[in-house]
């Protein structure tokens, strides 16, 4: 295709396709998330959508994937990874889960709610959203009537053959004009769940490798130090993946790790510290020396334990990735350059507001999250009970009410402790 108005005609009808794609839009856009950080290599992108490279540019962009080929074809994006352009073919054609639409019923007068709204145009939607055989994560509906489009996205991680029930409200002429469908994310659910599993199989070889190191300067203890090193640094690799991912889908599933609860120097933990153990020279490179380290909590639990390292040459700081519960200690080790090994020192790095922070807001979306469970459940029984009540609704636009507010206060917690946790381990 030589002629230049023919070709950027063709470019141009191949992204208008882009912008109809039905995909759900609930990840942020690719220059949002490098506003916010991310380097062009680790952008993510919608499920069904691909990243390329532009050729003119040189930046990232996210295309639909039916297109990737036909755009490297003209020039407009740089060659991609067959294999993975394969596999994310392969994933659109999967069933991930359905819609079950539960009730739908026009909204009262303001009588007996909490909140105003109008009435005219406007139902109380429930539904629930079914995972298939994959698990579902922050699952997204789209909601469409005769009136308006919604996408809905639920906070909650939806196990492989359950079901979870939420609720909305749309606005419609005809009520059975709304169709609600579940949009493709089954790609970023396998993502994140892929992820989780290496981190948890790399924080149980950390906690192994430990367990496995004693106080005496020997060549075994000296290789569990570097392979201890290496387990944290592919840990926090994998922490940094999953919050990125958390980060940019903006609805977080915390994993929670329990520390291990250590104490090898054997002395009394007096509020937050970090103390050196033991500096054994490196056999890699000169001056080098592989530090061994105990960072201990007081009453408060740290969220997000950093550790600096200093010496006559240079300063690092070490993330632990791992919370450490209140009075206990977790043990580590870390590389540094030094002339004299009586010049290194190890301290606390001084992150207590955002280590602080990330706590308030794991106990925030905690009862958050109790607070919407216990809503739905109400819903649930209303809904189901044969004999329903002569306000009933007026009490399920209640619950409607509260569920959307809850769901949302979820959401913007987690993004912030998402945020949080993305840049520590960044």
């Amino acid at each position: 295709m030589n002629n230049p108005i023919l070709l950027l005609f063709s470019i141009s009808v191949l992204l208008l396709a882009l912008s109809v794609s039905p995909a759900s839009a609930d990840i942020l856009p690719p220059k949002k998330q490098i506003s916010f950080g991310i380097s062009g290599e680790d952008v993510v992108c919608e499920s069904g959508m691909f990243k390329v490279t532009k050729a003119r540019t040189n930046s990232v962009s996210c295309v639909n994937v039916k297109n990737v080929s036909k755009l490297v074809s003209l020039g407009w994006a740089k060659p991609v990874n067959e294999n993975m352009l394969n596999d994310a073919m392969s994933q659109l054609n999967l069933s991930s889960g359905t819609i079950n639409q539960l009730i739908i019923t026009p909204i009262p007068s303001n009588f007996g709610k909490e909140s105003p709204k109008l009435s005219v145009g406007s139902y109380d939607f429930v539904f629930d959203v079914c995972a298939s055989t994959q698990t579902l994560v922050s699952p997204s509906v789209l909601i469409r009537s005769d009136s308006e489009t919604k996408r809905y996205e639920l906070p909650e991680t939806v196990l492989p053959n359950s079901c979870v029930t939420s609720a909305l409200i749309i606005k419609a002429a005809n009520p059975d004009s709304v169709v609600a469908s579940l949009q493709s994310k089954g790609d970023i659910s396998k993502s994140i769940l892929s992820i989780s599993e290496k981190v948890d199989s790399l924080s149980m070889q950390l906690q192994d490798a430990k367990k496995s190191f004693g106080k005496e300067q020997t060549d075994d203890n000296t290789a569990t130090g570097l392979k201890i090193i290496e387990l944290r640094k592919q840990l926090n690799a994998a922490k940094e993946d999953l919050q990125r991912l958390y980060f940019t889908l903006y609805s977080p599933e915390i994993t929670k790790f329990v520390p291990e609860k250590l104490s090898f120097l054997g002395k009394s933990i007096d509020g937050e510290s970090a103390t050196k153990i033991i500096a054994s020279p490196s056999v890699s490179s000169p001056n080098s020396y592989n530090v061994f380290f105990e960072a201990c909590a007081g009453m408060k639990l740290v969220r997000l334990p950093v550790i600096t390292i200093t010496s006559d040459f240079e300063s690092i700081d070490v993330k632990l990735g791992e919370k450490i519960a209140p009075e206990t200690c977790q043990m580590s080790s870390a590389k540094i350059t030094a002339t004299e090994p009586e010049s290194i020192f190890v301290t606390p790095a001084g992150n207590a507001d955002s280590s602080t922070r990330a706590d308030e807001l794991d106990m925030e979306i905690d009862d958050l999250q109790k607070q919407l469970t216990s809503e739905k459940e109400l819903l649930k029984t209303l809904i189901h009970n044969s004999k329903r009540p002569d306000n009933f609704n007026e009490q399920l636009s209640m619950h409607v009410d509260k569920i959307t507010k809850l769901r949302n206060d979820v959401i913007s917690a987690k993004a912030e402790l998402s945020k949080i946790l993305y840049l520590t381990y960044k």
